[in-house]
């Protein structure tokens, strides 16, 4: 990070060149805080002029007031009368091209005079930088005051600075502890321990120690005096909180202390008076420095406090249980495991195993032990859970209790990928009890188990058998919907899914909602509703801010990443995709999200046409696909094998995964990957089945696959530039701007120029949302080409000769020969060396 961009400051950076070579008024005035990036945009400023043949001189004013010392490199070299030296020195500067006078408010008054001088006579042009506010002689000059680096500006430079795609929430955490100052960012980052995980930039540890804190933080702290150091950290562990706590805390005098050094600040809430650090630095750098038998002290002190009051609020059994585990302080264990269940279902697993194991420890109880088999597995322990899992098997109280354990180790051997062993200990917990709410979350788990192992017409036939019973239990449908809406969408009855969704979502406030909403994102995109699921997962990921909350943001940027790709911007898409895969915590997850992220990846990877980077998403994918498994998502390795070259196996791909897709029941996924096999130029192999599906399923986009199917298999041009207007009109971007470019082409060659030319401006609208796709469809060739022809001339405009395309593809060479002398005719050119730019979107 030697060289730091600048970002964010291209308005004010063409005024301050302006000025410098003469196009624009003499005089301007640089104002803002320290740190905030003056000096750095006039030294740009200069490189650009300098560029452009313009001199730029420096003068740095500093204080200690020796008259025109600033200056001293540009004065003339004889002394004598003041007057005299100022009316040389003007002389001289005006003649030596444009001033910039960095800190002008340190100047000394000789130096200010001859700067004021300069400016009055317009003969040279004078940039001044200020701190703070224009309040001299200057605050009549032209001004460019200079704010602070948005989120916007905060994310480039990171991404600019650590040369790679940086998570999300990285930008706005470091804005909020920096204010948007260049400087403190500077200073943050370089303290900061960052760590590239799979390509994507994270902050995985606090960014302050004791030997890294900035040296003006670190000199604020410690002049405080102890006691009131001491009530700054006590704020800093529990903050925000609230101020009757804080009375009950800390003497009047220190709180009076805390006030007078501006250390305080209050938060705002509708129902609480709520007080906090004034800057979160501070609070950093507390927690960092926090020596450890104090610390214990204040959770100790804070536990007790917060239990006295009541303990009110949402996340007060967390904290206080948090507290007396890390202040080595005896809890509850009943207290240990709400808490527990409360991070487990906020998704912060590290903290509700560690509380569990709290609890285990204070009583070895059944419930104690049973809670921690479940969360154990996301800890990547989870042959622990299964030996643990027997261990309490035989301490089960009842039937009831057994079934229990029985349904907690199944779902640790689905997550091991032993898909027998899961399906047999759940049968034996069926055997085990006869009581029927028992019976009924072995029935919700096996349905769901279904769905983690791919087999969708499976889990949607056990889902619907529980709903013709219990259609009207609120809890029935809020533990069904978390998986069922993602079945049902896959098995193409998206309308049933969403009304699901939609009936479980009704009066729900739990973490489970928020499961819920992610599946109804999936639902709704499938069912053709692309603008509302954009606009669900985008206004989740603005609620979803840092902590633990950042996990959510990473299920809601693999949903969305899907849902993006589908509408065509495979570039925002993958940006996504590949936050969500490298921040999820992927162990311990039934039906990982990787089985459907690493193949979008791979989508995304491809049609930008990166073969590399899709084939390393296809070989984790594999890696990672546990035996019994079977991926629900399909089109990545289709698209990966497009990318290499080898269109003929793509197509083959698609029509195996598709019957494969349909024979479990998944039949709208399989026909997305048989609409994949239409685009890559098989389309009239597959027409007939997307629109056999299309007719038994509910979904819109369902019945768009079809019919643009049916018109490329038909070379109907009329009826391609219906369904580019209707995938437009769904929000399916690249879909519609093959379907216009594959309708200018027929158009072309059956003699209507007119149409022809109003479907070419229409794939120019289109193209260009796109964010740079590459496809068959919007090179336009599969409408000319057959798919061999289209294979071979792949290869050849990519550099390989007509024996390696050969042995390729297992032809002779004369076979390619006789392949490529067809495409130059078909394409109306002469050589291969025009294959790419033929071929090229």
């Amino acid at each position: 990070m030697s060289s730091w961009p600048l970002v964010g400051r291209e308005r004010e950076l063409d005024r301050i060149v302006a000025v410098m070579t003469g196009r624009a008024a003499p005089g301007l005035v640089v104002t803002g805080s320290a740190g905030i990036g003056k000096s750095r945009l006039l030294a740009e400023a200069r490189s650009r002029a300098e560029v452009g043949g313009v001199a730029v001189n420096w003068v740095f004013a500093t204080p200690g007031g020796i008259p025109l010392l600033p200056f001293a490199h540009l004065l003339p070299p004889q002394g004598g009368e003041l007057t005299r030296t100022l009316t040389g020195a003007a002389a001289r500067i005006a003649g030596s091209g444009a001033l910039v006078i960095d800190d002008a408010h340190l100047l000394d008054p000789a130096s200010d005079a001859l700067a004021r001088h300069l400016v009055a006579g317009a003969s040279v042009p004078v940039i001044l930088a200020v701190r703070g506010e224009a309040a001299g002689w200057w605050r009549d000059l032209a001004r460019i005051a200079l704010e602070g680096l948005t989120e916007r500006d905060t994310a480039e430079l990171l991404s600019a600075a650590l040369g790679g795609q940086v998570e999300s929430a990285l930008p706005a955490h470091l804005l909020r502890l920096s204010g948007g100052n260049p400087l403190l960012l500077r200073e943050l980052v370089e303290a900061a321990t960052l760590t590239e995980v799979n390509g994507v930039w994270r902050l995985l540890q606090p960014i302050f120690e004791d030997a890294n804190l900035p040296s003006a933080i670190a000199a604020r702290l410690d002049r405080l005096p102890p006691a009131v150091r001491a009530a700054a950290e006590l704020v800093a562990l529990a903050e925000p909180v609230g101020a009757e706590l804080l009375e009950r805390l800390i003497t009047p005098d220190v709180i009076a202390e805390l006030e007078s050094e501006r250390l305080l600040t209050t938060v705002p809430d509708r129902r609480r008076h709520l007080v906090a650090l004034v800057h979160p630095l501070y609070g950093e750098a507390l927690r960092a420095t926090l020596p450890p038998l104090r610390a214990r002290d204040h959770r100790r002190r804070l536990a007790g406090a917060v239990e006295a009051a009541g303990a009110r609020r949402r996340r007060d059994r967390v904290r206080i249980a948090v507290w007396r585990v890390d202040a080595g302080v005896a809890a509850d264990p009943a207290l240990l495991r709400g808490a527990a269940r409360e991070a487990s279902e906020a998704l912060d697993h590290e903290l509700a195993g560690r509380l569990l194991q709290a609890a285990v420890d204070a009583d070895g109880s059944f419930e104690s032990r049973l809670a921690l088999v479940r969360e154990l597995p996301y800890l990547s322990e989870s042959a622990r859970a299964i030996e643990l899992a027997r261990e309490i098997e035989a301490d089960a109280p009842d039937d009831a209790s057994r079934a229990r354990v029985l349904t907690a180790r199944a779902r640790v051997h689905l997550i091991r990928g032993e898909v027998g062993e899961a399906r047999d200990t759940l049968a034996s917990a069926a055997r085990t009890t006869a009581d029927p709410r028992a019976r009924l979350r072995l029935e919700i788990g096996r349905a769901s188990q279904a769905l983690a192992t791919g087999h969708i017409g499976e889990s949607v036939e056990l889902a619907d058998r529980i709903l013709e019973r219990h259609s009207a239990d609120p809890e029935v449908l809020a533990a069904l919907a978390v998986t069922q809406v993602r079945a049902l969408a896959c098995a193409g009855r998206t309308r049933d899914a969403i009304a699901l969704a939609q009936g479980a979502l009704d009066g729900l406030d739990s973490p489970r909602a928020e499961l819920i909403r992610m599946a109804l994102l999936q639902a709704l995109a499938l069912d053709g509703r692309i603008a509302d699921a954009i606009e669900l997962g985008r206004s989740a990921l603005d609620a979803a801010a840092t902590g633990t909350a950042a996990t959510w943001r990473a299920y809601w940027a693999h949903d969305l990443g899907q849902v993006l790709l589908l509408s065509g911007r495979p570039a925002t898409a993958r940006r996504w995709l590949r936050e969500a895969l490298a921040v999820m915590p992927i162990h311990g997850i039934v039906a990982s999200p990787q089985m459907w992220g690493l193949d979008a990846l791979s989508e995304a990877e491809s049609v930008l046409g990166d073969a590399y980077r899709a084939a390393r998403a296809m070989e984790r994918l594999r890696a990672a696909l546990p035996g019994g498994y079977a991926a629900p998502r399909r089109s990545g390795s289709v698209w990966a094998r497009y990318a290499d070259g080898d269109l003929t196996a793509a197509v083959d791909l698609a029509l195996t995964q598709g019957a494969e897709l349909e024979r479990v029941g998944s039949l709208l996924m399989a026909s997305w990957v048989l609409h994949d096999a239409a685009r890559l130029g098989a389309a009239a192999t597959v027409a007939d089945d997307l629109r056999r599906l299309a007719s038994s399923c509910q979904s819109t986009l369902q019945g768009l696959m079809a019919r643009n199917a049916a018109a490329l298999a038909e070379r109907d041009a009329v009826a391609l530039d219906d369904v580019s207007r209707e995938a437009e009109a769904g929000g399916c971007v690249l879909w519609a701007a093959e379907a216009a470019a594959t309708a200018s082409l027929i158009h072309q060659s059956e003699g209507r120029p007119g149409s022809a030319m109003a479907s070419s401006a229409r794939l120019k609208e289109l193209s260009a949302g796109c964010e740079g796709a590459r496809t068959p469809g919007l090179s336009s060739p599969p409408a000319l080409l057959t798919r061999r022809e289209y294979e071979v001339a792949g290869f050849a405009s990519r550099g390989l000769s007509d024996r390696e395309i050969a042995e390729r593809l297992h032809l002779s060479v004369r076979t390619v020969h006789s392949h490529l002398y067809r495409v130059y005719r078909k394409l109306n050119i002469e050589h291969r060396s025009q294959l790419p730019g033929t071929l090229a979107p």
